[in-house]
């Protein structure tokens, strides 16, 4: 069993732990702000891009390929998206 000392140590390093986590949370949750205000630009800084390839036709192996692309970059980038959001809007003070 602890003494009393041990255990006012003991309590000030879990403390410490526990601050020092929370501080990195509060990075991951800064960080995942940054990450989704860059992944909303994409549509506006890309548009050109984006416009381009949705105009494209299937019969074309070329834009049909990069069609296919655009649409599995679409899928990826809504999810992760969606999860930026999530840990941005995190609420470290509960």
């Amino acid at each position: 069993m602890a003494t009393t000392s041990e255990v006012e140590v003991g309590m000030a390093a879990i403390a410490q732990r526990l601050s020092d986590q929370r501080q990195v949370m509060i990075k991951v949750k800064a960080n995942a702000s940054v990450a989704s205000t860059a992944l909303a630009a994409i549509p506006n800084d890309f548009a050109d891009v984006i416009a381009t390839v949705n105009a494209f036709g299937t019969s074309n192996a070329y834009e049909a390929a990069v069609k296919a692309q655009l649409a599995k970059m679409t899928a990826e980038f809504t999810a992760l998206k969606s999860k930026a959001d999530a840990v941005a809007a995190v609420d470290l003070n509960s």
